[in-house]
């Protein structure tokens, strides 16, 4: 979901506009300039998930872990087409969803999440809709994502009030029609929330994220006998992704450019404060882009590399078919080739918001894409310390009474689920 890239000008100075001037109103923290070593000795609660385990826990392609209130995880799983649920002791509960085209049933699940209740949210690229699930697993209804010609898809999030989710970062447009044009790059990238209340989903940005301009055409490839015109958003290599978390009020946090730049946007939408400690971007060489090639190369050329699927639509009325694997990988090969950088590199990896609101913020290693060290603060910019570079992988999710799931994975790539206790002030 964040492997488009597009042909671009390419800008030359640094320093460039992100849109962190501070807004009437919003109140600017500094973040001290010294780490605070966090200690990672947690207390492991249970695992989940082996290639010689029972057949619920044999995963395929995991694309999402989530907690409801009571502590139950969930597991997507898109290979299998499933939700798999187990308690806070990592007993089985059940599975739900299977694949097919009918209701409760899922086409292409992108992402999920569950509401603190217990409610269960798909949403499914196949079906252009999200798919609700009662606490007990039961099939609800479909809300159509709506949108003739486009669909915005990304991470996913409960608000507060149960019927409405959080979208944004991670996220991407996929244009549903064909013929001559692109969308114009849009001037921001909308943080989001999604009513599900009615039989289409109702959208309401809560903030406008900056959005680096583009310039130049959009991307031409050609695959599997036919020419793919690259126009779902297409950022340059290294551009500063939208990432966000969503806070337990209904409000989120959120990083937009290169700078370590944090800020915060109340449930009303307004901007309260912006979260800053002083590191600075790196400027992108020729070094680390030459690099960068070879490493998506190696990835390809491997099998390691990130899974994607293409639909294309089949004349102007009819439906949609997946385009071949090898088509892919020679549409892959020549992004590769075409691959433009953006001039600098951003300081921060990934954002995550806790049970409980806090922020955990990752910075970036000394190789562009190796993960570094991971502070946590409060959204009132209380710093509670920082977890060395190497020490601790992002959790991949968080759950109420200081539980928090990683994905590990063996030499075989069989995922196993690792669900730890963290101490409170972490949660």
């Amino acid at each position: 979901m964040r492997a488009c890239r597009s042909t671009v000008v390419a800008l030359t100075v640094l320093g460039l506009w992100s849109g962190n001037a501070p807004v009437e109103g919003q109140t600017v923290v500094d973040l001290p300039v010294q780490d605070r070593a966090l200690s990672v000795d947690f207390d492991e609660v249970y695992r989940v998930g082996s290639f010689d385990g029972d057949l619920w826990e044999t995963f395929g392609e995991i694309v999402g872990l989530a907690f409801d209130g009571s502590g139950n995880l969930y597991v997507l799983d898109r290979q299998a087409s499933q939700v798999t649920v187990v308690d806070a002791d990592g007993r089985f509960v059940r599975t739900i969803g299977q694949p097919g085209e009918g209701p409760g049933e899922f086409r292409m699940p992108m992402a999920f999440t569950v509401m603190r209740q217990g409610q269960l949210v798909v949403a499914d690229l196949g079906h252009r809709s999200y798919q609700l699930f009662d606490a007990e697993g039961t099939f609800e209804r479909m809300v159509s994502m709506g949108g003739a010609d486009e669909i915005r898809f990304g991470d996913i999030a409960p608000h507060p009030n149960g019927s409405a989710i959080i979208s944004g970062g991670g996220g991407a447009v996929v244009a549903m029609r064909s013929g001559p044009g692109a969308p114009e790059t849009p001037l921001t990238r909308p943080v989001e929330v999604i009513s599900l209340t009615g039989d289409v989903a109702d959208v309401e940005p809560i903030a406008q994220a900056w959005n680096p301009p583009r310039e130049g055409r959009p991307q031409q490839l050609e695959a599997g006998g036919m020419r793919i015109r690259m126009s779902m958003a297409d950022p340059r290599t290294f551009e500063p992704q939208l990432l966000v978390g969503a806070l337990p009020d209904g409000g989120v946090a959120y990083a937009d450019s290169t700078t370590y730049t944090i800020k915060v946007v109340q449930a009303d939408g307004a901007v309260s404060r912006s979260l800053n400690r002083s590191f600075e971007p790196r400027e992108v060489d020729r070094r680390m882009q030459d690099a960068e090639k070879e490493r998506r190369l190696h990835e390809l050329e491997s099998g390691e590399g990130p899974r994607m699927q293409v639909l294309t639509r089949n004349g102007s009325g009819g439906g949609t078919r997946a385009l071949g694997q090898d088509a892919i990988e020679e549409m892959v090969r020549g992004q590769i080739d075409q691959m433009q950088f953006y001039p600098e590199l951003p300081v921060l990896m990934d954002l995550q918001s806790s049970w409980s609101g806090k922020l955990w913020a990752q910075r970036r290693g000394d190789a562009p894409m190796d993960p570094g060290a991971i502070d946590v603060m409060t959204v009132e910019g209380q710093y509670g310390g920082t977890f060395s570079a190497g020490s601790l992988e992002m959790p991949a999710a968080f759950g109420p009474d200081g539980l928090a799931a990683w994905i590990e994975r063996d030499e075989f790539d069989v995922p196993t689920i690792v669900v730890r206790r963290l101490p409170r002030v972490l949660n």
